[in-house]
């Protein structure tokens, strides 16, 4: 007589889901023949996210390693099985179920389908003709979509796509690159650059049959949304899907960047996903020095505020953390030290940034996300300060194992002459940005210096860190030797 919560559920198990960052966390999920669940925790079901099967657009499982990506109205959802089998199932199951509950649609037509945003779900969408009535200039067969001009050499997919301008369908050319989609109009047979959008500022491509069809999308910016016409629902369909795939790549690009800075702990990246926030895209920049890309990929306006730079505006700045450009309220010159220039090209010089460069390297600055071993570790070789900084810092993890271990306290002393800097004794090759500019000032190698001179008078002096140190196992000499001291012992590690 009990009732059963997992009566009618299709499937339940752990996924993992990637959020904004490119951080990825294990949910609990159920899928019932409406909606999928995600939970906290299986014991205390607290659903931190719900989606409605009926809003559903489209799904596809995207890599072998397990992970997929379902697509909601206004909403992407990438989640990681832990196989691939594990991820054909759920598709699987989710497919049935919107088969059941959307049986008036074949499935290749499931990405169509949506929701005008002012309305229920229980609602009708409105039908074409009453949408297109909006429109002082009905979208129809009149439209020209032939391109006169040859596309550009980086493009991926070049066409004539119809702009909603004040409730006027106006025709662009636009063109869709690994690094932008551009916008241009057509005047006296030439391409004139009318707007240009960084794949980094786009945030959802999305079906729009609001508008009038299936041949209606659009595009979501962090500055705008653009409400776009192709000129059928197959050359809509074939814009999403580049355009999609062209964001993945973005954002898996930043993630390597982001790897490449250090392999960081979950503890880690919840703690830098609080700190960064909205600045969070310029962790790409960390560890990569960033290509100048000119002033017409930003369409002439301020990567911070929208405002128009350029020769007739204000005047430009670069700035040397990012490479995008930004007008003087925006870029004062202040001046650092450039992480990526440091570790690639030993570059200690001083460069202006961007307040919101400069505000991002404040929040990060104690933070080890720089795993020199990962991203250049022969700067050791090429540097010789370099090399003895690698030396102190094997020598002061050696010394801090035997200071953990010790009784005495001394670890407790230690660690307030280390000022927060704890990650110095677990990894020698871990850096923070506050780091990086101390040895550009040429103070972190002191600084290193009187860590072990503290630590090894302690270890030398201390009746309990003495007993354990070695004897030669080649001479058996009577001398107490340590592997800290790199001058005099050897280790020889089998």
């Amino acid at each position: 007589g009990l009732s059963n919560p997992f009566r009618g559920l299709l499937k339940l198990g752990s996924l993992e889901r990637r959020g904004a960052m490119g951080i990825w966390k294990e949910f609990f999920c159920e899928l019932s023949p409406l909606e999928l669940r995600l939970f906290l925790d299986h014991e205390d079901r607290i659903c931190v996210e719900s989606y409605s099967l009926l809003r559903c657009e489209s799904l596809a499982l995207t890599h072998s390693d397990g992970r997929f990506e379902l697509v909601f109205l206004g909403k992407k959802l990438y989640l990681r099985a832990p196989s691939r089998d594990e991820a054909e199932d759920w598709l699987d199951r989710i497919r049935e179920a919107l088969q059941k509950c959307r049986p008036q649609l074949e499935e290749e037509e499931w990405e169509t389908l949506e929701y005008p945003e002012d309305c229920g779900e229980g609602q009708p969408i409105q039908s074409d003709s009453s949408a297109l009535l909006q429109y002082s200039d009905v979208p129809g067969n009149s439209f020209d979509w032939t391109p006169a001009h040859e596309p550009e050499l980086d493009a991926i997919k070049e066409a004539v796509l119809y702009v909603d301008v004040d409730k006027t369908w106006v025709p662009f050319i636009f063109s869709l690159s690994l690094e932008t989609l551009k916008c241009f109009k057509v005047r006296n047979n030439d391409k004139i650059l009318s707007n240009s959008y960084g794949i980094e500022t786009i945030q959802d491509i999305l079906p729009d049959t609001s508008l009038g069809g299936p041949a209606f999308f659009k595009v979501i910016t962090s500055k705008a949304v653009l409400k776009l016409q192709a000129e059928n629902a197959e050359e809509a369909a074939s814009w999403r899907e580049l355009v999609r795939g062209v964001l993945m790549s973005y954002l898996e690009s930043a993630e390597e960047a982001l790897t490449l800075g250090g392999s960081l702990d979950g503890h880690s990246q919840v703690i830098l996903k609080n700190i960064v926030k909205e600045n969070g895209f310029l962790l790409q920049y960390l560890v990569a020095i960033p290509m100048e890309k000119g002033l017409d990929s930003q369409s002439f306006i301020c990567a911070g505020c929208s405002r128009q730079i350029g020769f007739s505006f204000a005047k430009p700045k670069l700035c040397a953390f990012s490479g995008l450009y930004y007008c003087d309220s925006c870029h004062r010159d202040e001046e650092t030290v450039i992480p990526s220039r440091l570790i690639h090209n030993w570059d200690l010089t001083k460069r202006g940034v961007c307040q919101q460069a400069l505000k991002f390297l404040t929040q990060i600055r104690n933070q080890p996300l720089i795993d020199l071993k990962l991203v250049n570790e022969s700067l050791y070789d090429h540097v010789e300060r370099m090399g003895r900084i690698r030396r102190s810092r094997e020598q002061l993890k050696l010394l801090g194992d035997y200071l953990i271990m010790c009784r005495s306290g001394a670890l407790k002393e230690l660690s307030k002459r280390l000022d927060h800097r704890h990650y110095l004794l677990e990894c020698p090759h871990k850096y923070s940005v506050a780091d990086l500019r101390q040895i550009a000032d040429g103070v972190f190698e002191a600084f290193l210096q009187s860590l072990l001179q503290f630590a090894s008078h302690h270890v030398y002096n201390c009746d309990l860190c003495t007993q354990r140190g070695f004897i030669c196992q080649i001479c058996n000499s009577s001398d107490i030797i340590f592997p800290f001291e790199f001058d005099t012992t050897t280790r020889w590690v089998k």
